[in-house]
């Protein structure tokens, strides 16, 4: 057998077996990639996004309420029996809503946190509508007319507002940008077909 006739397939071998090699390293990082990116889409979507956007209702909510009815248990001067059944119209079909709604994302959707344990602001929001079920519960019963603080709030403390904001909004934000990353890398890796067989 003739030396170029060798060479010509030895160099026709290793060309082959590393178009393969590296097609394969890039589908492989492509994979890696695209799964990362189902994650994160999943963690906008089922978790952090809509936990963000009932945030947001509240809040926005929450203004609304202060703006026209003031902080009715903040005040000195207790409560008239008016402020305390708007606090109880507005407690029971807007805020705790919306605040259950907050911890069913949360406890349907925990295998979605970036962290490895539940954060300290989501941790105060569940005990804080816990607390305030029995609250609640205890308005609907017959002759319920207490001006009470204690038979207003919860007993967990205020809602936990600022923690709460900065920690979903850094956290969808954070998400956002990986999400954009990914998306760029994924649009710019040569896929199998680009590279051929």
């Amino acid at each position: 057998m003739q030396w170029n006739v060798v060479v010509s397939l030895v160099v026709t071998v290793v060309v082959a077996g590393t178009g393969y090699g590296a097609t394969y390293l890039t589908n492989l990082r492509l994979a890696r990639r695209k799964d990362h990116l189902d994650r994160v889409n999943r963690q906008l979507g089922d978790l952090y996004g809509p936990l963000y956007a009932q945030s947001e209702a509240v809040n926005r909510a929450w203004r609304k309420f202060v703006a026209r009815h003031g902080s009715v248990w903040a005040s000195p001067v207790p409560a008239t029996a008016e402020q305390a059944a708007t606090w109880r119209l507005w407690m029971s079909t807007v805020f705790m809503p919306l605040n259950r709604r907050m911890v069913e994302t949360i406890v349907s959707h925990a295998d979605l946190l970036r962290e490895d344990t539940i954060p300290e602001p989501l941790k105060e929001l569940c005990a804080h509508v816990a607390c305030y079920e029995p609250v609640v519960a205890r308005w609907q019963e017959d002759g319920f007319d207490s001006l009470q603080l204690e038979d207003h709030v919860s007993i967990a403390g205020d809602f936990p507002r600022e923690r709460l904001d900065a920690y979903l909004r850094s956290s969808f934000e954070s998400l956002k940008l990986e999400q954009a990353r990914l998306i760029a890398q994924i649009q710019h890796l040569p896929s199998r077909d680009t590279l051929g067989d």
